[in-house]
């Protein structure tokens, strides 16, 4: 439709019209420079006319003829502004603003139309940006393109300010993923356990001590240390800063590493006794805990030789002592928490002697929400008998608390492993991998005929055992050490030196196996002997790569049974499973 243009100012030449206005109404935004404007008019000599008025005003002015040919454009070329007339062949100036809105863009709309009440009706509920009447005069149309111009100019800043803020939420997140895995490291340096997964010598039985350690989240206010002094005793200590955020988080790593320096250094003392360490750990406390903080720890000098463990408890919940009949009872602190004051210790004594293992836990687990209602510290005890290991009272826990809702928690099970058992069972398997087959089946069998066991379990024993028995068969009698086990699979020799491979004279290998019922539930515990020097220093500690051929029988080991530890010299290697009897369970 040909569009009518008015010179409002009659003295106004063709050049004169096509440069910036120079009335104060008229100002151009700079913007305007920078931005592509999609023209579309049908009529040629209004079409020509618009583009000498405004092509020197915008970077680029991109014209069409009808509507068709200016909805390719606008998907062509995405220009900042559109301004199109109403009556067009193909597509109206509304039909072709629809499209575009239905492709997602928000580009602004100028319409160049007649007066109409309907169509202005429908252009306003379409979102039409602006209206130009017809005729219009250039000034109109001048100061229109410049208050869109504005407007699309500062949207488009706006857009960038977001971008930017996004760049630095996604920077701010990086480096706080990168300071929380910086103090995670920290905290698992600071945090030590000489005896992971080692089996323990003492007076006519082996004990272990297995340490659950789950801080909430970067700011841990809980510690642990368990070290083996250089008399063969063990201390352990067990720290719950009390409050919360970065001063709790303070006051556990550094009460943690002292003890961890004290403990560095005690060849250098005259004489070693718990009450001179706590004194000197008292000393420290008071230099560097505010007057308003109190600190909830626990010490534990463990002497299994005497059977006997000497205990200073500060405001910890209380421990939990298992007998080897299941029994269970509570052990309260007798010392308030510790602060800046000093006050006198009390030191307890509790005899190892008919124990099957004692619990230490913080306030983390002790006061955390029952899904019913309540805290988990009601049934704590009950739990406990029920469960043999920590790791079955782990699963416990989980079932019974709110997840959400948790604490840091720190859990320690000090456990013997020698006890009277109800059943026995042990073999000898032939050093061949049919003979570990043979061997496996016949304890299987003996074990169901013993405990009934669902499939599951049954499979879960299974795969226990293969991955054992090949460990100790491989690595102990047939001596193929890792680099050459990595050599033989990559070659894919490793089925046929299994096979051909024959044991040395004196190699041999046993499996043994109890059942202990000093819980409610079941606990088989297996041990797996070879003739072999034994698991590596790190086998132990250094999870394999998925891709490795060395190290994942162990992890497979770990993760269906409860508990697993090394017993030296030699190959021997004693796993922990608490049973479900006829119930499958889910680890």
């Amino acid at each position: 439709m040909p569009t009518s243009i008015r010179q409002s100012d009659p003295c106004l030449t063709r050049h004169e019209v096509a440069s910036p206005c120079d009335k104060p109404s008229c100002q151009l935004a700079s913007e305007m420079t920078t931005l592509t404007l999609l023209l579309v008019e049908d009529d040629l000599v209004s079409r020509d006319m618009l583009l000498m008025l405004i092509g020197g005003l915008f970077k680029e002015v991109i014209a069409a003829a009808d509507g068709n040919e200016a909805l390719r454009l606008f998907s062509l070329r995405r220009p900042d502004i559109v301004l199109t007339d109403q009556v067009m062949p193909g597509l109206t100036g509304l039909e072709l603003m629809d499209s575009i809105r239905g492709s997602g863009a928000k580009t602004p709309v100028i319409l160049m139309t007649s007066i109409d009440e309907r169509v202005l009706l429908e252009a306003i509920n379409q979102g039409v940006e602006r209206f130009i009447p017809k005729p219009f005069d250039f000034e109109l149309l001048v100061r229109t393109l410049n208050d869109v111009a504005r407007a699309v100019a500062k949207e488009r800043l706006l857009e960038q300010h977001r971008k930017h803020e996004v760049e630095l939420l996604r920077y701010r997140d990086a480096y706080n993923s990168m300071q929380q895995e910086s103090a995670r490291r920290k905290e698992r340096h600071v945090v030590r356990h000489d005896l992971r997964n080692q089996a323990l010598k003492g007076r006519g039985a082996r004990w272990a001590i297995n340490v659950a350690y789950t801080p909430h989240d970067i700011m841990c206010g809980d510690g642990y240390s368990v070290r083996r002094l250089f008399d063969g005793r063990q201390l352990i200590f067990v720290v719950d800063a009390m409050g919360s955020g970065m001063s709790a988080s303070l006051t556990a790593m550094l009460t943690t590493s002292f003890f961890n320096y004290q403990v560095e250094n005690l060849h250098m003392w005259e004489s070693f006794t718990l009450r001179i360490f706590l004194r000197r750990f008292q000393e420290y406390l008071a230099s560097i805990l505010l007057e308003d903080e109190v600190l909830s720890c626990g010490f534990f000098l463990v002497d299994l030789v005497r059977e006997e463990i000497k205990t200073a408890l500060f405001a910890l919940p209380p421990l939990l002592l298992r007998g080897i009949d299941g029994s269970v009872r509570k052990i309260r602190g007798e010392n308030p928490p510790l602060g800046t004051c000093p006050t006198e210790i009390r030191v307890g004594t509790l005899s190892l002697a008919g124990v099957a293992g004692l619990l230490v836990m913080t306030d983390g687990v002790s006061d955390a929400e029952l899904k019913r209602g309540g805290a988990y510290r009601e049934v704590l005890e009950s739990e406990y008998r029920a469960a043999p290991t920590l790791h079955a009272l782990q699963r416990s826990f989980q079932a019974a608390t709110d997840q959400d809702s948790l604490d840091d928690l720190t859990w320690l099970h000090l456990r013997r492993l020698d006890f009277p058992a109800e059943w026995n069972w042990k073999g000898t398997p032939e050093l061949t991998l049919a003979g570990l087959g043979r061997t496996i089946r016949e304890f299987l069998a003996a074990l169901a005929e013993e405990l009934p066991l669902g499939e599951e379990e049954l499979d879960k024993v299974e795969i226990i055992l293969t991955e054992a028995l090949t460990n100790a068969l491989e690595h102990g009698c047939l001596c193929i050490d890792q680099d050459r086990k990595a050599m033989l699979v990559l070659k894919g020799e490793y089925d046929d030196a299994m096979a051909s491979v024959a044991a040395p004279p004196g190699a041999w290998m046993t499996l043994s196996a109890s059942l202990w019922r000093g819980a409610s539930q079941p606990m088989l515990q297996l041990e797996v002997q070879d003739s072999g020097p034994g698991l590596p220093d790190n086998a132990m500690k250094t999870r394999a790569d998925t891709t490795a051929v060395n190290g994942r029988g162990l992890q497979m080991i770990g993760r269906f049974c409860d508990s697993l530890f090394t017993d030296g010299p030699g190959g021997h290697l004693i796993i922990l499973k608490t049973l479900q009897g006829e119930q499958p369970h889910a680890d």
